[in-house]
């Protein structure tokens, strides 16, 4: 059932249910139309008006509590992929990406002008990962409108020094990972996680998988999407590092990804995926911004 949030002359935004009482949101608006869940916080999707889709959602996502959502801009927090840094500075395994994509987030303030979606979002809390006991608070900011801006503002509560990795996880939709490239990835040095080679340096040839690689680079870049004759520009903020993710046939053994999905999408990150300090009572942020261009 469809429950009217706000509407006015340049939109509205309706409340719905993803399943088991995991709520989300979706609006329409001149500029165009996208969803986000509470539940992780998370970016479903996003369509400019007259364009393709942004974001790639899985027609078999998990929609359940302390599962992952397989779709749009999970975010990956207080620590990327399986491994924590303990107070005493050992590594510890741990399951893969954080808690702030499987927790239950906060509608600060929603607006709609004539331009623009803008979405507050925040999560709050406290011994939320015996890995990560920490008070913290994390303010998440949307902005919709011919281009998408997301920033992440992570304050530390507690009285310790704390460290985090973390990472925006983009699905963006393409018409074909085959067909689609990122120049500005070439020559850059890469960690590549799949043959285990750090400090690795070739040419991208295009973006099938499986693919699994850490890049050391912060520059704007440009997933060139030949298929469908338009470039993604994705400009990143307060990150070192980008994730280039696809899992190829890998695919067939995810359940929450769907048939040939993996031909769908290609998941560029901006990504902090060195330990980050975050001193005592400060914050800091990280964010992306993405644009459309034609070829």
């Amino acid at each position: 059932m469809l429950n009217v949030l706000l509407e006015n002359e340049f939109g509205r935004i309706e409340l719905y249910e993803l399943a088991d009482g995991l709520q989300a949101f979706q609006f329409f608006h001149q500029k165009g139309q996208g969803s986000i869940s509470l539940y992780g916080g998370q970016v479903l999707s996003w369509q400019p008006e007259g364009q393709q889709p942004v974001f790639w959602l899985s027609d078999t996502s998990h929609y359940s509590t302390g599962k992952a959502i397989r779709a749009g801009v999970p975010l990956c927090w207080p620590w990327f992929g399986g491994e924590v840094k303990l107070p005493n500075g050992a590594l510890s395994k741990v399951s893969n990406h954080g808690f702030a994509r499987q927790s239950e987030w906060k509608v600060d303030d929603i607006e709609i002008s004539a331009s623009t979606v803008e979405v507050t979002l925040s999560l709050t809390g406290k011994d939320c990962s015996p890995y990560w006991p920490a008070a913290f608070e994390l303010k998440q900011t949307l902005i919709f409108n011919e281009s998408f801006q997301q920033t992440l503002i992570m304050t530390n509560l507690s009285e310790q020094t704390v460290e985090y990795t973390g990472a925006l996880h983009s699905y963006f939709c393409v018409g074909n990972p085959q067909k689609t490239d990122i120049p500005m990835l070439n020559d850059v040095l890469y960690d590549d996680k799949i043959n285990g080679c750090n400090d690795q340096k070739s040419t991208l040839k295009h973006c099938m998988g499986p693919i699994d690689r850490i890049y050391h680079n912060n520059d704007n870049m440009f997933i060139v999407d030949h298929e469908w004759q338009r470039k993604i520009e994705v400009i990143s903020q307060g990150c070192q590092d980008w994730v280039l993710w696809n899992p190829g046939k890998g695919a067939e053994d995810m359940l929450d990804v769907h048939a040939q999905g993996e031909h769908e999408f290609v998941c560029l990150e901006a990504a902090n995926t060195n330990w980050q300090q975050i001193t005592s009572q400060s914050s800091v942020s990280i964010g992306q911004t993405i644009k459309l261009h034609a070829l």
